[in-house]
């Protein structure tokens, strides 16, 4: 009987110390930093997804032996315990490089190609990649395409739109070369193995012409570095 008591007893204060560590260490507040891509509650849903994830304790425990949930367009999340009961989230979203259109749907990829996610609508400011055969692909995995070396060209477009900042709305591939689209203005790159000379120029360029909400072409099939750009403007 003595036993059964203490057992009793026992059971009742490892409860009581369940509980008090559970709604002490419950998380009232989380702060979301960084990220541009989702919404607070969109981040807060993901990351929170797991049973009992919202107590801090559990948390860690969580993303010792599983990592942090993350959604497709996010990089990685920095996790800061501000207290007992207030965690911080700072967001590192992924770069995304581009999209296509398929079958209605606007599929994202990152700088190398891989598959992030497929959506009903076109991201602001995410060029789209017209006039390259795309195979088989799937979420997670990079894009099976029937000319390497030219989707390759086209990632590295890619990088140097986002490195500069350049608005671009479509990168189109032809037999003739490249073609880039930002707002009312054509850019012929044309044929060749790089284009850091091309885009470091556009920069300003472009910004130019989007606020003067100028009109034309511009023809850089044979620019070099230096050279004076020119734009033709429609009559």
């Amino acid at each position: 009987m003595r036993i059964l008591k203490r057992f009793f007893a026992t059971l009742c204060v490892v409860i009581v110390i369940i509980f008090v560590l559970y709604f002490w260490f419950h998380i009232d507040t989380v702060k979301i930093e960084g990220g541009s891509v989702y919404s607070d509650s969109e981040i807060e849903k993901s990351v929170f997804c797991r049973k009992f994830s919202d107590n801090a304790l559990v948390f860690r425990m969580y993303n010792k032996l599983y990592g942090i949930n993350k959604l497709p367009f996010v990089e990685d999340i920095d996790v800061k315990y501000e207290s007992h009961d207030t965690v911080v989230l700072h967001i590192y979203d992924k770069k995304i490089s581009g999209c296509i259109k398929y079958m209605g749907q606007y599929v994202y990829f990152d700088k190398d190609g891989i598959v992030l996610q497929s959506l009903s609508e076109h991201k602001k400011d995410v060029p789209m990649v017209t006039g390259i055969k795309f195979g088989k692909f799937s979420i997670g995995k990079a894009f099976s395409v029937k000319d390497e070396k030219l989707f390759s060209k086209i990632m590295n477009i890619s990088q140097l739109i986002s490195h500069y900042k350049i608005n671009v709305s479509r990168i189109h591939s032809s037999s003739d070369g490249i073609m880039l689209y930002s707002g009312k203005v054509r850019v012929f790159l044309g044929k060749k193995d790089m284009y850091d000379d091309e885009l470091a120029a556009l920069s300003d360029v472009l910004k130019t012409t989007a606020k003067r909400n100028l009109k034309g072409s511009i023809d850089m099939s044979d620019y070099h570095s230096g050279d004076k750009i020119i734009l033709k403007t429609n009559n």
